[in-house]
């Protein structure tokens, strides 16, 4: 509906232009036209972001930020301590490397006016059915290593798993952090995508919240049993699977060694 409006715009504009150059339409009539047109588009726009901000369902009211030459989405997110992708959600923006200098944005504020994680923390980072929210850095919990050590262990001997091959895929996918979120969604010590996390929850029956540390190390392992299942204990191809998904080693076979070797060095040098 939004590029609709834009080409109708741009369609209506193009078309009073040319009555202009046949000398059909006064200039003056022609800017006034032209001017209501663009407020309505300008209010179009607005509502539409509104409407957006609610569909969310969030509890968050908007401060705003205008734009400036030089700023990008990433910068202005961390300033804000938002997510970059909750922020283009809010503003309806589909290309996070696209924004338009002097164009105001909302910045999503928490119950008691405070932006970024605070805000966060009013949103649930999992659903009662398990569904996993993407960046949801205000439920990240920070962790030492004496903490993930000792989960990555408890959690390899519950699932049957060695644990020099959980300790050597989390050292290789997050260097054994939790309060980290990858560009790509990816959460926390053995980076489980949100959608792989919703998956899990979905076939354990269990709900689980990656972005604690102890469940997020239990689904990792989970993960790595059922992939061990999948492939036979083909080892090569569990730690290709973890990295790059069970249906790509399938259909197009290994094609990450590098992240593979690292593994399986480390899985052997590991104690």
């Amino acid at each position: 509906m939004f590029h609709k409006q834009i080409q109708a715009f741009n369609s209506t504009t193009y078309a009073l232009l040319r009555q202009l150059k046949r000398g059909r339409m006064p200039q003056r009539v022609l800017f006034v036209i032209i001017a209501l047109l663009l407020s309505g588009f300008v209010q179009f726009s607005s509502a539409r972001q509104e409407a957006h901000a609610t569909e969310l369902k969030v509890a968050y009211t908007c401060s705003h930020y205008t734009i400036r030459y030089g700023d990008t989405l990433t910068a202005i997110a961390a300033k804000a301590h938002v997510g970059m992708m909750m922020l283009a959600r809010v503003n309806s923006i589909a290309d996070v490397n696209l924004i338009v200098t002097a164009h105001s944005l909302c910045l999503p504020q928490g119950k008691k006016g405070t932006t970024g994680q605070r805000a966060g923390r009013y949103i649930a980072s999992v659903s009662s059915r398990g569904a996993v929210r993407w960046y949801a850095y205000g439920s990240l919990e920070r962790s030492t290593y004496q903490q993930v050590n000792m989960f990555l262990r408890s959690a390899a001997a519950y699932y049957g798993l060695p644990a020099n091959l959980l300790l050597a895929i989390a050292r290789q996918e997050s260097g054994y952090q939790q309060h980290v979120i990858a560009r790509d969604g990816g959460i926390g010590v053995m980076q489980i995508m949100p959608y792989t996390a919703t998956w899990i929850n979905k076939v354990t029956g269990i709900v689980r919240d990656p972005y604690k540390l102890r469940d997020n190390v239990f689904m990792g392992a989970c993960y790595v049993r059922i992939l061990g299942n999948s492939f036979h204990w083909n080892m090569a191809r569990v730690i290709s699977a973890y990295n790059e998904g069970p249906w790509a080693v399938t259909h197009q076979g290994i094609f990450n060694w590098r992240y593979v070797n690292n593994v399986m060095a480390m899985f052997h040098n590991l104690r």
